[in-house]
């Protein structure tokens, strides 16, 4: 507590009120009489210097009568001789004009000592010295006074400049009058000129040691000056003068707890009220130095006494507002605040407190309102405008907190914790790129003791899916506070969940749970971690005093998982923890659902998990907990459709989508949260599909799957876009009903937690056609078993002889997922006679994406894809190109990963491009070497109607705006680079060996936003691409033959129907001849492209085996199945 703190309290101690208080002196004590000496004659020189002996002894040392006696004998001197002297050293005396006033002072003083006739002649020379200046003294003396009236009118009259100079005047008359020189002191105080108001008080006390009131407003000062142990010894000497003053025991009090000697100071306080009770300044001040000692109820019962004798104060009102929150007496603070803003509404200190308070109430708007008279009052108050982005964050109103942390980084940018606050801002908006620039620039302030910072840059790094980065970041934070609980289960997450690291991740949660062992995020992901891993591992297990006591916490599988989560419930009680007690509910019962699925005995699992749903609904209820409490009832109605419960299933679902309903038109959220939140729980909107299914309303039900699939495509591709353009069932029908569209129908799949529907539009049909499908659960099993033999495919894992690779198994997989769409129900109204359908637009739905759906269908069928009706509406309004002739061609970019390994080479790349090119008068071609974002961008500037990228992308599962192109190095062409350019110009984008729907083992929950739909936004009219990789030289022929087919008004559909076909019929000798032909036609640009062609039809000629078969080698759908065309209808 400083000083200050106590300056209004002190101020009442008037200087004013001590100021004109003078005293009388002291009277003149009684002589004595000495004996005569004995006759001694000495020259007058000698004398002189015995008598100025004589009167040091007596002025300076107070020689008594006795003393005196002694040193005359001492001296062997007559008494007569000496007195004979002295008269004519008076009669000298008196006729000189110098000043001598001191000196008949002294021989006036030796008079009083009583010394016989010696001291009796010295006193009246004295005596007569000084009569002969009382006029002139009387006269200074008056001019004296009238000099210190004047200058304490002027000190009324705060004229303290003139004021000093009146008592500096004073001084000149009576340089020895303490009064002047404390008044003198008075003023200079008052100016705060402190230094030169010590030195006149200590002149004051000096000449009058008593001047209690000198003591007292020098310590003030010293005070003042943060002199405070002098400051002490001033108010001590005033005390002994003055044991009854009340105001200098406070002042006292003061100081001392400015030395923090608070029991001290509280002593002090405590004589000031015992002299002086009804002493507000005093009982507030001891309320202070109470709060500082924590004894908080003592403090806040000394503000009460100070405000039951002055209730109108609003600083004694501000401290025990501080007080009260102190005690967690959080209502009573802000009523105390609220009192002192009664009394002085401009004090912003007073507002800022209070809107901490509602701040920690999670009061944000009211804490919003507070902050907002801080910065009325002082717009520089960077803290206030910092406390407002938080509250504004907490209301997630992303957008308004990043402009408060803006405004108060523009007052103080070495701000680390604004710059902080500002990148968790930045990334609840999905700008992870920001919000690390943000996170860095606090670092750069604080590299080495903010931890906070570091886990949040972690946090965003693994957002975009810099793993190594964030795990750095993590390490760096843990170097710093190595007990900080959320690193090490934000690290435990990423290494579970990127690098399937289960036991090092494991080993994290454990050091978790050492620092905070109820923390059920820990015990949570341990859980999901212990059920990942196949075996314990002793060598990364870290100790741990939980798992030492439960042996149960070293299993894996699924015991292991239901061990941790068992285990973090002895820690989170129902009555303490109630939201991480359901959520652990919850997941013991996501543990048990996930057991059962794909086993013959699931119901045993599923009952299990019925019932831990049910437990985790006792806390995670939709008042306390509406988001939780949503995905509760998601896992619960899977459940319960899952055992046939439907009656069950369908009125939580009917509670479920009315909770959503609420959230989503709650006037509390803004508009971004409310979007943010559909996407989160987009699961609620497909149920809705579903109702609107059961209660036969095809249409609606339809133009409700559409619009979630726009919304969640403009979701992602710009999130902060509110108007969402979605069709209803007579605009989709526009698609087929023109005339050159009246053989086209619409495949339309949309997929639920709970339901798979397939919609098919047909020209001129007053509603869409319904087919039912198998459940969810099959298609689920299906994707596990895809995801798992792709996945070994990619690795080169080698398959036993009874269980085929991926690609041997390819047909068998489409024909299963054939059957569990229901393929041959959706063919029977397509195939009827009077529709004469042969084009079909397929819009699939969430990892339905991913797949060769064309590749279950007839070969009679020529098909398109589709993002969403929407897109294909917007596609029908471009007018066709003639013939395209601009080609810009990107062809094989060296690229490498983030580890700075080299991408997997395209070794007929190079065939491929040249061939394409070939095809062309002009074509823009950018080697791998040079092929960076920069060059991509300007060349795809230069209004080209052709873009041929050879190389490989990827899409990213978490984050689908960073989905790309791989280029020269690590550089990467995002779709959220590609949705800031404007490509209308464009016919045609072809992605020859490009992974564009590859998610790893991930299963897409909301829909699949990919590079093709952002090619598609931003005007190109169509996409081909892949959907896995070919081989390079089947790739290479696809893609050539494509390019060749008759002309460019064939629509790019027919002529990817022709590629394929062409493919898959195509035998070995008819390729000799192809190689041969495109030799031919590249020898003259390129004769080594050229020559290598000749090469791989010579290989096939010197190949009996391949020259005298007659199976065409590229029918198996992995060569043909892969390319898909997207975009508009018969272009």
């Amino acid at each position: 507590m400083s000083f200050e703190a106590f300056r209004d309290p002190l101020a009442k101690i008037s200087f004013k009120s001590h100021l004109f208080s003078k005293k009388q002196s002291v009277p003149p004590g009684q002589p004595f009489f000495v004996k005569e000496q004995p006759r001694q004659f000495l020259a007058d020189t000698e004398y002189e210097l015995l008598f100025f002996q004589l009167l040091t002894g007596v002025n300076d040392e107070n020689w008594s009568r006795g003393r005196v006696k002694g040193f005359l004998d001492g001296k062997n001197i007559a008494e007569a001789d000496l007195v004979q002297w002295l008269r004519r050293f008076g009669e000298n005396l008196l006729a000189s004009d110098g000043e001598n006033r001191e000196l008949a002072t002294r021989m006036v003083r030796l008079g009083e000592v009583g010394c016989g006739v010696l001291g009796e002649v010295a006193g009246e020379i004295g005596r007569e010295f000084l009569w002969e200046e009382e006029d002139t003294g009387e006269e200074e003396k008056r001019e004296a006074e009238i000099w210190f009236e004047r200058g304490q009118q002027q000190f009324d009259a705060e004229d303290f400049e003139g004021s000093i100079a009146s008592f500096d005047q004073a001084l000149k008359f009576q340089p020895n009058d303490p009064e002047a020189w404390y008044g003198r002191g008075i003023v200079l105080a008052s100016l705060e000129r402190f230094e030169e108001a010590i030195i006149s008080f200590n002149e004051a006390v000096e000449l009058k040691p008593d001047f209690y009131e000198a003591w007292q407003n020098r310590g003030a000062v010293l005070a003042d000056l943060k002199r405070f142990s002098e400051a002490v010894t001033s108010f001590d000497q005033a005390l002994k003068i003055k044991p009854d003053d009340h105001e200098a025991w406070q002042n006292r009090g003061a100081v001392l707890a400015e030395l923090k000697r608070l029991p001290e100071a509280i002593v002090s306080f405590d004589q000031a009220l015992k002299i002086k009770p009804d002493s507000d300044s005093a009982w507030y001040v001891r309320g202070l130095v109470l709060h500082t000692l924590e004894h908080n109820e003592e403090a806040i019962a000394s503000y009460d006494k100070a405000l039951q004798i002055q209730p109108d104060k609003y600083e004694v009102w501000f401290e025990r507002g501080l007080t009260l929150s102190k005690l967690e007496q959080n209502e009573e603070a802000i009523a105390s605040y609220d009192k002192a803003l009664q009394i002085q509404p401009d004090k912003y200190e007073v507002w800022f407190k209070r809107g901490l308070i509602l701040s920690k109430l999670k009061r944000n708007e009211e804490a919003i309102a507070s902050y907002e008279q801080v910065v009325k009052i002082e717009p520089y108050h960077y803290n206030a405008w910092n406390n407002w982005g938080n509250a504004l964050l907490n209301l997630e109103r992303f957008e308004e907190a990043i402009a408060s942390y803006d405004k108060a980084l523009k007052i103080k940018l070495d701000f680390h914790e604004a710059w902080n606050s500002r990148g968790v801002a930045l990334a609840n908006l999905d700008r992870f790129e920001d919000a690390i620039a943000s996170y860095e620039q606090a670092l750069e302030i604080k590299p080495n003791d903010y931890c906070l910072a570091w886990l949040n840059r972690g946090n965003a790094l693994r957002k975009l899916g810099e793993f190594e980065q964030a795990i750095k970041s993590y390490d760096r934070a843990l170097k710093i506070k190595p007990d900080f609980d959320e690193v090490w289960i934000g690290k435990g997450a990423l290494l579970c969940d990127k690098f399937n690291q289960y036991e090092e991740a494991i080993a994290c949660f454990d050091k978790a749970l050492n620092f905070k062992p109820d923390e059920y995020r820990a015990w949570r992901n341990r859980g999901v971690a212990a059920g990942k891993s196949i075996s314990f591992n002793q060598f990364l297990a870290i100790y741990n005093a939980i798992t030492e006591q439960n042996s149960d916490l070293n299993k894996r599988d699924y015991e292991g998982e239901l061990a941790s989560y068992q285990e973090g419930l002895k820690y989170c009680q129902q009555d303490t923890h109630s939201e991480g007690w359901g959520i652990l509910h919850q997941a013991i019962g996501n543990a048990h659902y996930y057991q059962g699925v794909g086993e013959r005995n699931h119901r045993q699992y599923w009952f299990q998990a019925e019932s831990e749903y049910h437990q985790a609904l006792i806390t995670l209820t939709k008042e306390a907990f509406p988001e939780l409490h949503l995905d509760l009832l998601r896992g619960l109605i899977r459940v319960l459709f899952g055992l046939n419960k439907d009656e069950a299933a369908k009125e939580y679902r009917k509670q479920a989508l009315a909770v959503f309903g609420e959230l989503l038109n709650s006037p509390n959220k803004s508009s971004f949260q409310k979007r943010k939140l559909e996407a989160q729980f987009s699961g609620f909107s497909q149920m809705r599909v579903d109702v609107l299914i059961e209660d036969g309303d095809f249409i609606s039900a339809l133009e409700t799957a559409e619009r979630n699939k726009n919304f969640y495509l403009t979701w992602i591709l710009d999130a902060r876009k509110e108007q969402i353009l979605s069709p209803s069932y007579s605009q989709i029908q526009k698609l087929i009903n023109s005339p050159t569209n009246r053989n086209t129908a619409i495949i339309y799949w949309h997929i639920s937690p709970f339901a798979i529907t397939t919609f098919i539009i047909k020209p001129d049909a007053d509603k869409p056609v319904v087919i039912p499908t198998q459940k969810p659960e099959k298609l689920e099993a299906w994707l596990k078993n895809w995801h798992t033999q792709y996945d070994n495919h990619r690795k080169g894992v080698k398959q036993q002889s009874s269980n085929p690779d991926w690609r041997d198994n390819l047909p068998q997989l489409l024909i299963k997922l054939g059957e569990i769409l229901n393929i041959s129900a959706i063919i029977k109204p397509i195939q009827n006679q009077n529709t004469q359908i042969q084009n079909l637009i397929l819009i699939p739905h969430r990892d339905l994406h991913r797949f060769p759906l064309h590749a279950l269908f007839p070969d009679e069928f020529t098909t398109t894809y589709l993002p969403s009706a929407q897109i294909g509406i917007s596609l029908q309004q471009k007018q066709p190109i003639s013939v395209p002739t601009s080609l810009l061609s990107v062809e094989a970019p060296n690229s490498k990963d983030s580890d700075d390994k080299p991408f997997e080479e395209l070794p007929n790349a190079e065939i491929e491009s040249v061939t394409i090119c070939a095809m062309f008068a002009n074509p823009q071609r950018i080697p791998g070497s040079t092929a960076s974002k920069e060059n991509i961008k300007t060349a795809l500037a230069n209004n080209h109607q052709i873009f041929h990228f050879t190389g490989h992308a990827t899409y990213n599962y978490q984050r689908p705006k960073l989905s790309c192109l791989a280029l020269s190095g690590t550089d990467r062409f995002t779709l959220e680079d590609i949705t800031q350019l404007s490509l209308e110009n464009y016919h045609l984008v072809s992605l020859s060996a490009c992974e564009t729907a590859i998610t790893g083992n991930q299963t897409i929950d909301n829909e699949y936003v990919g590079l093709v739909s952002g090619f598609l936004t931003q005007g190109v009219t169509n996409v081909l691409s892949t959907l896995w990789t070919v081989e390079s030289l089947s790739s290479a022929l696809f893609m050539i033959e494509f390019y060749r087919q008759p002309n460019w008004n064939t629509a790019p559909a027919v002529a990817l129907k022709r590629t394929q076909m062409w493919l898959r019929n195509l035998t070995y000798r008819e390729l000799i001849n192809w190689y041969k032909q495109r030799a031919e036609e590249i020898t003259e640009k390129d004769s080594i492209c050229a020559e290598d062609l000749l090469d791989e039809a010579a290989i096939i000629e010197n190949d009996p085996a391949k020259i005298n078969t007659t199976i065409p080698p590229y029918a198996h759908p992995y060569y043909w199945a892969s390319f898909t065309i997207t975009g508009k209808i018969n272009s």
